[in-house]
């Protein structure tokens, strides 16, 4: 019979080129994490009260065409979370007008406009409601005033 040959050492550079393809895989996954991460907005943009009075101004129209009964109250409801929604994307800095309502209360630090877009659904999408028309346009008012 012949003889058997024990194992063969691997050279030097087998495990050094292991070590290092191990190294550039973590290295291209911490660039692809970091760089593909989304930024919170750290502190929404500074809105002045000229602004503010714009968007209270609108809820207020809204609200005038309502008693008017140009608009009846789902339109109402679906009025008022569009101009919520174009409030919140210029203090959140991002277009929040197709988020669903938990995305906007994600970036919205108060959770206020969250709030009021889960309490307008119902009236937004039912074909009956017993939503208050007087008290969502002060909500409103009082989220745009406060945030």
């Amino acid at each position: 019979m012949a003889d058997l040959i024990g194992p063969q050492a691997y050279a030097w550079w087998v495990p050094a080129l292991g070590a290092a393809l191990l190294l550039a895989v973590a290295g291209w996954y911490t660039w692809v994490l970091l760089s593909t991460r989304r930024d919170r907005v750290a502190e929404a943009p500074v809105m002045g009260l000229d602004r503010r009075a714009t968007y209270a101004q609108a809820v207020a129209t809204t609200l005038q065409r309502y008693r008017a009964e140009e608009l009846d109250l789902r339109a109402l409801h679906l009025e008022l979370a569009r101009t919520m929604r174009a409030f919140a994307s210029e203090r959140i800095g991002r277009d929040v007008s197709s988020w669903t309502r938990a995305d906007v209360a994600t970036f919205d630090p108060t959770r206020q406009i969250g709030e009021l877009l889960a309490v307008w659904e119902e009236p937004s999408f039912a074909r009956r409601s017993d939503a208050e028309a007087e008290e969502a346009a002060a909500r409103a008012g009082e989220v745009i005033r406060s945030w």
